[in-house]
C-alpha cells in the first residue's frame, strides 16, 4: 500500500511540472521564423530567439544575419509583448500563441503591420 502511495504522489507530482511547464515560457523558448510582408525590406523577415537568461526571458532578431536586440520581453498567458528599436524608432509588438503560432500587428507612421512566427525547423 505504501508503495501504491508514493507513486501516487510521484505521478501526481509529474503531471503537475508538465502543466505548469505548458503554461510557461516553455511554450515559446527557442528559434521562429517570422514574416511580415507589409513591413520594409529588410525587416519583412527574419528568426526571434527566445531564451531564459537567469530566469529572464530574453530576446533577439535576427534579420539578414544583423542581430537586433529586444530590450523588453514579457509574456502573460498567451500573449507575447516586445519592445526594440528599429532605426532610432521604438516599435512594441504584441503576438498571440495559438494552435503552436504567433502572430500580431504592430503600428508604424506607415500603418499597421502584421507579423506571423512558426517555429523555425531544427537543423
Amino acid at each position: 500500500m505504501k508503495i501504491f502511495k508514493v507513486l501516487s504522489l510521484m505521478m501526481a507530482l509529474f503531471v503537475t511540472t508538465l502543466h505548469a511547464e505548458s503554461k510557461g515560457n516553455g511554450r515559446i523558448l527557442g528559434t521562429w521564423n517570422f514574416s511580415a510582408p507589409t513591413a520594409p525590406q529588410p525587416y519583412d523577415s527574419g528568426t526571434l530567439t527566445l531564451k531564459e537568461v537567469d530566469k529572464k526571458l530574453v530576446g533577439e532578431f535576427s534579420i539578414e544575419g544583423h542581430a537586433l536586440s529586444i530590450y523588453k520581453v514579457q509574456f502573460e498567458g498567451d500573449i507575447l509583448s516586445l519592445s526594440f528599436l528599429v532605426e532610432n524608432t521604438t516599435v512594441f509588438l504584441k503576438l498571440t500563441l495559438k494552435d503552436g503560432l504567433m502572430e500580431g500587428t504592430t503600428q508604424t507612421s506607415e500603418g499597421p503591420i502584421t507579423v506571423k512566427l512558426k517555429p523555425a525547423k531544427p537543423a
